[in-house]
């Protein structure tokens, strides 16, 4: 198994270890309540990581990530383990599933995941403990195609999936031990056989990846961005033969890239019109009827990347709720929007990046009301590698004063 080196931030210079193991932090490092910024670089310069989730463990963080393989096209699971402050600990790249997808659920100490088997393309949910040891493993039966993932208020997870016999959307209540519970499937449109799509967005050869996304409103009412009667929608379900509401987009060159519930019907919704990207913090969505995105436009935000990838989390600072929107700009940084959550307004800016391009991939809130953003950065302007930012919850209290 490879060994993994770390690249340290320390007062605004990158330093890359030039050993295989990992060496101690120095003294003047910030202390766990602190923010840090950490790159995990890698002894083979030549292999790429596709980092999608971070979870917080007892005792640090575990980093999912997806990673090259020799012997498929689709991408192998990487998981780091890292300690609280973010430094390296260990890693596993032996379990033998591929396409894993986000995002990663802490429950009773198991750090839970979805991946799909290679041969079989059955959705397969993975458990792992603090350690990275593999504590569940079950392949789920009849889905195959896992696209994205969701926790529910009753901690059973949420799965949506592509069903390439019959041609539909499958929304799919899922236990912890892996057992099917409930769910019900919606046509993509008669004769619209898109699985070498969905293969294009396992293997990242779409420039306009599709943001695949779903949720819980409330207990027994869910959502699901992905195909839906001949267009990429935001589709409302109780889980029953037809769906609630359908926020219709445009084919695939208009409609959603994430979507926070508020209240009600309100959501926090990122959105695109071909290459052009909005926010808005509030917005009232029909839920149980038929609505375009394309009504929901305000106009672009030009600082954004064209099909940026793009998340919404709640956040509560000493100055009240926020709405955070993380995704990618065209100076090749992450950018974090605060709204606040009762006006609406931008209540503060947080870019990350510095001389080395970032891109996007994940963000949480941490138990200690710190922010964590993964990603990945340039090592030697030529190299990618996992990038994990924790912003301290200080730090964004000034900044949203």
């Amino acid at each position: 198994m490879r060994r993994m080196k770390i690249a340290l931030l320390e007062k605004g210079s990158i330093l890359i270890f030039a050993a295989f193991i990992f060496l101690g932090c120095s003294d003047d490092e910030v202390s766990l309540s602190e923010s840090f910024l950490k790159i995990y670089d890698d002894s083979n310069f030549d292999l790429s990581y596709h980092p999608i989730d971070v979870v917080e463990t007892i005792d640090g963080f575990i980093i999912l990530s997806g990673t090259e393989l020799t012997n498929s096209d689709f991408q192998g699971i990487q998981l780091i383990k890292t300690d609280e402050e973010g430094n390296y600990v260990g890693q596993n790249s032996t379990i033998d599933y591929v396409a894993p997808i986000g995002e990663v659920y802490m429950i009773d100490s198991i750090s839970y995941f979805f991946a799909m088997n290679s041969s079989t393309l059955q959705a397969v949910l993975v458990g792992v403990n603090p350690q990275l040891e593999v504590t569940v493993d079950v392949t789920i039966g009849g889905i195959d195609y896992p696209l994205a993932s969701a926790l529910t208020s009753s901690n059973e997870l949420l799965l949506l999936s592509y069903d390439p016999i019959n041609l539909t959307s499958e929304i799919s209540l899922i236990g912890l031990d892996g057992g099917f519970l409930d769910g019900e499937d919606y046509t993509i449109g008669a004769g619209s056989d898109i699985e070498a799509q969905i293969i294009d967005h396992y293997l990242q050869r779409n420039e306009n990846p599709y943001p695949f996304f779903c949720g819980e409103i409330s207990p027994g009412n869910y959502y699901f961005n992905g195909f839906y009667n001949f267009s990429f929608s935001m589709v409302f379900t109780d889980l029953s033969a037809a769906p609630t509401g359908v926020l219709q987009g445009q084919s695939t060159d208009a409609g959603v890239r994430a979507a926070l519930p508020l209240s009600g019907s309100n959501f926090a919704i990122a959105g695109f019109q071909f290459d052009e990207n909005f926010q808005l913090s509030s917005t009232a969505l029909n839920t149980t009827g038929l609505a375009s995105s394309v009504d929901l436009y305000p106009g672009d935000m030009a600082e954004l990347k064209p099909y940026t990838p793009t998340k919404a989390i709640s956040y509560s600072s000493g100055s009240g709720e926020l709405t955070v929107f993380a995704a990618e700009t065209k100076g090749r940084r992450i950018v974090l929007h605060f709204y606040d959550a009762s006006s609406g307004e931008v209540a503060g800016i947080r870019q990350i990046g510095f001389q080395n391009p970032f891109t996007f991939a994940s963000i949480k809130v941490g138990t200690d009301n710190s922010i964590l953003v993964l990603g990945t950065t340039f090592v030697a302007d030529r190299f990618e590698r996992i990038a994990l930012n924790k912003i301290s919850s200080s730090e964004i209290t000034a900044l949203v004063r």
